[in-house]
């Protein structure tokens, strides 16, 4: 177990952090990278070319027989971008608006379809029309084709683009306040850190990066081998971290028994009912994957970090 040698001020904590307002120049530069990524797509005529947006009916043959997901109509390709198999593309160039032609290609040997794998295929191609790119012209008509609520008008996007970057700075200027605060707490105290609490704050700490990394489809072991470690080697450039965490959670516990701070049934009963309809599920369902004692213990900590927050002094 660890154990606070001393408490450090943990109320009235003065920290320095500067507040930024957006300026103009982040507003103008986040509306010009907005026009650039919204081009304007303009008809051409003639035929077929390399980045040229093409709209096209299109379906798909084996041995003559249509395969199933191989149909669509009004697709819009563009030519290079490599969203079909190889060549599809390759073989528009050359076609002219209201033209039919047959593509004949070859599934790639590791297609996800096994009935379609290596397979030689057939598709029958219409092209209904060929733009091209242009940069778009910031103006109302411009803004009201971005179908974004609420915004019809140049003066619109101007307000809520504004409105959009203050936010992100006020996100970044509470983080650093916390962080600031926190940090001088964590220098202004003396903690005695347990080995089992630091092997529970690696654990997390491992845990949170096995769940960022199943949200971009990855497994921690692929992640390992793309960056040449083994689990040890990242448990040792965890092990800081974790060594902070199991200190930090030491001194609010500390400050949870000295203020006596405590979350009653009706206080923890809502907090459950809140996970439920954040996650859609019923407070049965919670009750199955949590301890209540363990949660009352957290937001036990959370009152305690609030107090810390609050109690603050601020300047900028």
């Amino acid at each position: 177990m660890s154990k606070v040698n001393k408490l450090g001020q943990y109320k009235g904590i003065e920290v320095n952090v500067e507040k930024h307002i957006a300026t103009k120049e982040e507003v103008e530069q986040q509306v010009q990278a907005l026009v650039a990524q919204n081009p304007t797509l303009v008809e051409k005529d003639g035929e077929v070319a390399h980045g040229d947006i093409t709209t096209i009916d299109f379906e798909g043959f084996k041995d003559g027989v249509a395969f199933d997901g191989g149909k669509a109509e009004g697709h819009q390709l563009e030519i290079g971008s490599g969203q079909f198999i190889p060549g599809f593309e390759d073989q528009m160039i050359g076609m002219k608006k209201g033209e039919t032609r047959d593509l004949n290609l070859t599934f790639p040997e590791d297609y996800g379809m096994q009935d379609l794998a290596g397979a030689d295929v057939v598709f029958k191609v219409k092209l209904h029309k060929i733009e091209n790119k242009q940069e778009s012209e910031l103006n109302d008509e411009f803004v009201a084709s971005l179908n974004l609520p609420n915004m019809q008008t140049v003066e619109d996007l101007h307000k809520q683009m504004e409105a959009y970057i203050q936010s992100q700075h006020d996100q970044t200027y509470r983080t650093s306040v916390e962080n600031a605060i926190f940090e001088k707490l964590l220098d202004d105290s003396d903690v005695e850190v347990g080995d089992e609490d630091v092997e529970k704050a690696m654990n997390e700490h491992m845990n949170h990066l096995r769940n960022e990394l199943a949200r971009q489809g990855m497994t921690l072991e692929q992640y390992l081998q793309m960056t040449g470690a083994n689990e040890d080697m990242l448990r040792q450039q965890l092990e800081p971290a974790a060594k902070q965490q199991a200190k930090f959670e030491a001194i609010i516990d500390e400050i949870v028994k000295v203020e006596n701070l405590t979350t009653s049934d009706e206080e923890l009963d809502q907090q459950i009912e809140a996970i439920a309809n954040q996650n859609q599920m019923t407070v049965e369902q919670v009750l199955e994957q949590i301890n209540k004692e363990a949660l009352r213990h957290d937001y036990n900590r959370v009152k305690a970090s609030q107090l810390v927050i609050q109690s603050a002094q601020i300047n900028g």
